[in-house]
């Protein structure tokens, strides 16, 4: 699914990178290099610094022509321009040809701000393509009813859909199951958490666990109570765990099926919360890459200059051995290799060449021998 982005207006932009801040390794914090125009310096810089938040909410917000009231959103953001500038450096100041002042500034946006405002005029997009989910059942161990889970995944499917999420059918994922040996076998495991597996034969971002179990309340009654756990899907890391209760009822099935879609309902909305914030950070940090150097030189300040060399224009840097890193960026990763080849070329390799091959989100840099 790809997503549609805008910028507002047209102007000399660009997002800074090479040089360290305050808010250097700030994930809230989105750093760009603009220029604006005036009769007068404050003026010019008034503009700047409206520019730099049309840079910024370029990046995020959803087509125009999704927008019908463009314009009004475009107002309320822009009028608030010095709320999201958290600094701003003046680098050049001069007058045109036509005697207008031009003054160019570094801008740092406070991201967090700026996108709670853009969701609260509904029109935030995520910059990455929105995440793939696998919803499923809970690990053999946890209790629930099969029935009344497999009716709340589909549910659950279902409003992920309305908010362009991928998500994989109940079916097709009991399906790739049958087909597949190892995944067959697998599932007769006590211990084995399907929806991890099939999360990580799909590439997904996220997985959900969901079981829904009716609770006795006593008098006959029963209410009944849904609980979804939010997984990182790379890291099987829990995200979170939400619960949606129904009221009690006595009754037959069908009764019993209004209660499942009553606690289903008041389930999803704290598991999409769950879910964005996730994926808020994802967004802000980017694409993740895993770096491998070799033949890196030996010694403990070609280890720190490395380290050094990535950090300066990822968003996020991680250490996994002395020759494999895991970064984060928004930009390609052959913009970003460009960005550091020349200090990676004269600090790392003593100024002979490399070349690096690409294998999708892992990469491999070696020197030319």
């Amino acid at each position: 699914m790809k997503n549609i982005f805008i910028i507002f207006l047209i102007g000399l932009v660009s997002v800074s990178f090479g040089q360290t801040s305050e808010f250097s390794h700030d994930h809230n914090v989105t750093e760009v290099t603009v220029e604006g125009m005036g009769q007068t310096v404050p003026q010019a810089i008034e503009q700047a610094q409206r520019m730099a938040i049309d840079t910024a909410v370029g990046t995020y917000i959803v087509a125009e022509t999704e927008i019908n009231n463009y314009q009004t959103v475009k107002d309320k953001i822009l009028a608030k321009s010095e709320a999201f500038v958290k600094k701003y450096e003046v680098l050049d100041k001069y007058k045109d040809e036509g005697d207008l002042w031009v003054v160019k500034i570094k801008a740092w946006i406070s991201k967090d701000i700026l996108l709670s405002d853009l969701e609260a005029l509904g029109v935030l997009m995520s910059q990455l393509d929105n995440p793939s989910i696998v919803v499923f059942y809970a690990p053999k161990g946890v209790q629930y009813d099969k029935r009344y889970t497999e009716q709340a995944i589909n549910q659950i499917n279902q409003y992920f859909t309305t908010y362009r999420y991928d998500v994989y059918d109940l079916d097709q994922l009991n399906a790739m199951i049958e087909d597949d040996i190892s995944m067959k076998q697998a599932a007769l495991n006590e211990d084995v958490d399907m929806a991890e597996i099939l999360a990580k034969k799909l590439k997904s971002d996220i997985y959900v666990t969901v079981s829904i179990i009716l609770e006795d309340t006593g008098y006959g009654k029963k209410k009944a109570k849904a609980t979804a756990k939010i997984f990182n899907a790379s890291t099987a890391k829990l995200l979170g765990t939400q619960n949606g209760y129904s009221d009690e009822v006595r009754g037959n099935n069908t009764a019993y099926d209004r209660n499942i879609d009553q606690a289903v309902t008041k389930l999803m909305p704290l598991m999409m919360k769950q879910v964005k914030g996730y994926w808020k950070l994802q967004l802000d940090k980017g694409k993740m890459y895993v770096i491998q150097f070799s033949k890196l030189p030996k010694g403990r300040k070609v280890k720190k200059a490395v380290l050094d060399i990535l950090r300066t224009s990822a968003k996020e840097v991680k250490k996994v051995s002395s020759t494999e890193f895991k970064i984060w960026i928004n930009g390609s990763i052959d913009d970003y290799i460009d960005e550091i080849g020349d200090t990676l070329m004269n600090s790392v390799y003593k100024g002979k060449d490399f070349d690096y091959e690409n294998r999708g989100d892992r990469i491999n840099i070696f020197p030319v021998e």
